[in-house]
């Protein structure tokens, strides 16, 4: 049995965009910390930020993760956003009051919190509104094995930027992001239909820098260009809440990584340091003898990255294949069927 539709999931992390110009979540985090150091339009949230960042990094040693990973632009968005709820949090009334030092540096009545919060934020912006999206042409390759397998390709992204559906409009390859005639969300619209001319089903897990939403209950729009006010989500929190689209787009991946002819999960630019997303694939695997996983990723260590994965997902690393490499590298000579058959056995005199 040759590759097919749903023999291949793609999953897209942040290292994907990097070679369209977007920064990665390191050169994210290193920009704010030098900014908090030394812009003035940050420096009076130097001492704020400190103490963020060392309590998410001393809750990390709590649980025994002493990892050299500091606090990401992620993770800062995550408690600035708990915070910020002030005592609408729900574990307030457990707690009994906040932390001494927190009362010291978030200012009268919080205002330092959601002034970072929103200071990131626009920073966040800048960095994925990029103006120009030529150089992520490579990610039209998509287009190229869809076309060769002969049906449509799922790939889903943590990414909020444009640069996969730019790349696929200008080729003219056919891509739905799930919005109907009037730009709103419509579940419906990444059904199976065999009389489609869709050529990539694209799930935006995290949200996009083109989708805003009027208020709380307002319908999802999407919009012609990027909007400062765009319908973004950080953290397993947001992840598990009943809201969509994003808790269909993760039961979209869990319900396509356990389909029993799934043989690949192709991971590019993804750090693997989403425990949620990680359980998912790690669920898939341990229940598909034949699925592997392959990761992309440059100036690892093969073996190394291969055991660090296998590690966080509890499976062996012989189901770990890793290509030491960008991803521009990988779409511009791997994406391909007969690429894709040898890695994963799928050959048409594959038994299986």
């Amino acid at each position: 049995m040759g590759i097919r539709e749903d023999s291949i999931l793609f999953l897209l992390g942040a290292g994907a965009s990097v070679d369209a110009g977007i920064k990665h979540a390191k050169q994210m985090t290193d920009d704010i910390e030098q900014k908090v150091q030394q812009h003035t339009e940050f420096k009076d949230f130097n001492n704020l930020y400190n103490y963020l960042k060392s309590s998410i990094i001393y809750q990390r040693g709590l649980e025994g993760n002493f990892s050299d990973q500091g606090a990401t632009v992620e993770d800062l968005l995550n408690v600035l956003s708990e915070i910020n709820q002030k005592h609408n949090n729900k574990l307030y009334p457990f707690i009994g009051s906040w932390n001494v030092h927190l009362l010291k540096v978030a200012g009268d009545e919080f205002i330092n919190i959601s002034n970072l919060d929103k200071k990131i934020r626009e920073q966040l912006f800048k960095w994925i509104n990029i103006r120009n999206y030529d150089n992520s042409d490579y990610f039209k390759n998509f287009g190229n094995l869809a076309n060769e397998i002969g049906s449509t390709l799922r790939v889903f992204t943590l990414n909020y930027d444009l640069c996969v559906e730019n790349a696929l409009k200008k080729h003219s390859i056919a891509v739905e992001l799930g919005f109907n005639g009037s730009r709103q969300w419509e579940a419906s619209r990444f059904d199976n239909n065999p009389n489609t001319e869709t050529q990539i089903y694209l799930y935006k897990l995290h949200g996009s820098i083109d989708w805003i939403k009027e208020g709380n209950s307002g319908p999802l729009t999407k919009c012609d260009s990027a909007q400062e006010s765009s319908e973004l989500i950080f953290g397993t929190t947001a992840k598990l809440s009943s809201i969509d689209p994003y808790l269909f787009y993760v039961h979209e991946f869990r319900k396509y990584s356990l389909q029993e002819p799934l043989r690949l999960i192709a991971s590019i630019g993804y750090s693997f340091s989403d425990d949620y997303i990680n359980k998912l694939i790690s669920q898939s695997i341990m229940r598909n003898e034949f699925a592997k996983i392959l990761t992309v990723s440059p100036n690892q260590n093969t073996l190394e990255e291969r055991n660090r994965i296998a590690g966080l997902l509890r499976v062996s690393e012989e189901r770990i294949i890793h290509e030491n490499c960008n991803a521009k590298d990988f779409f511009e000579k791997n994406m391909t069927l007969s690429y894709f058959e040898k890695i994963s056995g799928q050959g048409d005199d594959a038994p299986f």
